[in-house]
């Protein structure tokens, strides 16, 4: 199978709908176009561009530079940058970027030294972080590191990741949902999903029981489940630990 640029079918390479049409689109472009203009032109990502590109054979300027940079615009990098941006205007794979940086003792770029601040932040309040939504480490740390990055430095720090249902598990289960819904702020059906998800078993209380009001294990049981959630609510008002985690 040959393309418009001369472009051969990889041997052995198995046709399939998305290989068959990342071909198409090759063979219709220029001869001799770079990662970022065939990026740019076909609205893909670098990464998506460079694979195929590289599985087609289809030569750009980018593969044959081999990670030779004239001195010059070595001179002219903005090393404030991220590798991967750097080693994307240039040419040249993010490690023979490392390579040069570290070469030249030039520190680590402003993306880079805010999540080395990060991850050690967060290793000095590992205890007081497990748990916590990404959303409010971020917060509490006052930075703008996307959540994404966050997540992968706090998993390299062993905090335990945030579980949805981690504040139901000390929910008196004997209740039905109804109550639980009520007294929680949410929906019976919601409630129904983490008792199914806790494996909580059924409730001891029947909702719809005409005598359920009068049972006084039921009433004691609301009570304290009712002044469990005015206290956590209470506590979750309360700036104090944000202030001394920061």
């Amino acid at each position: 199978m040959h393309g418009g640029l001369g472009l051969i079918w990889p041997a052995g390479l198995k046709h399939t709908a998305t290989r068959d049409r990342w071909f198409e689109r090759f063979t219709a472009l220029e001869p001799g176009m770079s990662l970022q203009q065939i990026s740019a032109q076909l609205q893909e990502s670098y990464a998506s561009v460079y694979r195929w590109a590289d599985l087609f054979s289809y030569e750009f300027p980018d593969l044959r530079r081999l990670g030779r940079v004239a001195p010059d615009e070595w001179k002219r990098v903005n090393w404030q940058q991220r590798d991967a941006e750097i080693a994307r205007d240039l040419g040249v794979s993010r490690e023979r970027v490392r390579q040069v940086r570290a070469d030249r003792g030039i520190g680590p770029s402003a993306h880079r030294a805010l999540v080395l601040k990060f991850g050690k932040w967060a290793a000095a309040n590992r205890e007081r972080l497990h748990g916590l939504p990404v959303t409010v480490v971020l917060k509490t740390h006052g930075t703008d590191l996307s959540q994404q990055v966050a997540r992968r430095v706090l998993r390299a720090q062993s905090i335990l990741p945030h579980d949805p249902a981690a504040r139901w598990r000390d929910v008196d289960w004997r209740l039905p949902n109804r109550d639980i819904a009520r007294i929680w702020g949410t929906s019976a059906k919601y409630v129904a999903n983490i008792r199914a998800r806790l494996q909580a078993g059924s409730a001891n209380w029947d909702a719809k029981s005409s005598r359920i009001a009068d049972n006084p294990q039921y009433q004691r049981a609301l009570a304290q489940e009712t002044l469990k959630s005015r206290a956590q609510r209470k506590s979750r008002g309360r700036p104090a630990q944000a202030a001394a985690m920061a």
